[in-house]
């Protein structure tokens, strides 16, 4: 198609041959395989020049109007991969969006105007490609080998419960003892109804009950500040409540576990795959964020 416009363009095959930087034999092998697959005379060609037949104008006029087409398409995926730019689809649980992410929106989409966010906001894990999502937020340790992930941050759990609870239930001195308790737990994660402690060196995974669970941390933490029982929550998401003392922190000493083991703060991705730009803009900025937050 390039080749039969460039001929026309340039009023003669071997005029085409030098400008596409192409033999002649090439260039006149190529209009007579066009000519065959139409099975129609585009040219009629003398030895000294050429002259367009009416089926060539027909084609012309329109394989002209598709290789301007694909240049601009090529154009417009040039600039899309230079400027973030376009629909930026991303799920993430509600701590990381209240905490991390609602904070900081102004400033991101005022630094990037032409990323238009679409934010659904669960703590669900879903499926990225079968949900049209670009990418997700998660809090914990990802596992799931289908996709590839960058951490963020990290951060620790902490035990905590209120000075209401305390007062009547006491505090516990070993995490063994939180069989005695009512523990509100996260279940959302593998292994949910036990929590991991140091213990004289050795992770050890303490079963823990109690009459209340949820998916959601926030509702755990408003049953903990009500008194209702002992929870373990990521640091960041309990951080102004442990300033305030409206929660308690418990078992700090056994919390310590290697940096390997530490839950952490993911961009999740599907793989193997070249982010776009938009992709990259929002991780870079939301990664300083979250660093920076949840090491205060």
């Amino acid at each position: 198609m390039q080749v039969f416009c460039q001929i026309v363009d340039s009023g003669s095959m071997a005029q085409a041959a030098r400008v596409l930087g192409l033999a002649p034999a090439t260039v006149t092998g190529a209009l007579a395989r066009i000519e065959k697959r139409l099975g129609a005379r585009l040219l009629d060609r003398t030895t000294r020049r050429i002259a367009v037949t009416e089926a060539g104008r027909l084609w012309y006029k329109h394989a002209k109007r598709i290789i301007e087409q694909s240049h601009e398409a090529e154009d417009a995926v040039r600039r899309l991969a230079s400027e973030p730019r376009g629909e930026l689809r991303v799920t993430l649980p509600l701590g990381v969006a209240l905490t991390f992410v609602y904070p900081h929106l102004h400033e991101f989409t005022a630094r990037f105007p032409r990323i238009s966010l679409d934010l659904q906001v669960s703590d669900r894990i879903v499926d990225l490609v079968a949900n049209g999502f670009d990418l997700a937020l998660r809090a914990g340790r990802p596992g799931d080998s289908d996709f590839s992930a960058r951490c963020l941050s990290t951060y620790r759990r902490v035990t905590c419960a209120s000075p209401a609870y305390l007062a009547s239930h006491g505090a516990p001195r070993h995490p063994a003892e939180l069989a005695r308790h009512q523990c509100l737990i996260y279940r959302h994660e593998p292994h949910s109804s036990s929590w991991q402690y140091q213990v004289d060196g050795t992770t050890m995974a303490i079963p823990v009950d109690g009459p209340f669970s949820s998916n959601e941390s926030h509702a755990l933490i408003a049953w903990a500040k009500a008194g209702k029982g002992i929870t373990r929550q990521p640091d960041w998401l309990v951080a102004q409540d442990l300033l305030s003392g409206g929660l308690i922190r418990l078992l700090e000493e056994y919390d310590e576990i290697g940096a390997s083991k530490q839950p952490g703060i993911y961009a999740v991705f599907p793989k193997p795959r070249n982010h776009p730009r938009k992709v990259e803009a929002f991780v870079k900025f939301f990664s300083q964020k979250i660093a920076s937050a949840s090491h205060q």
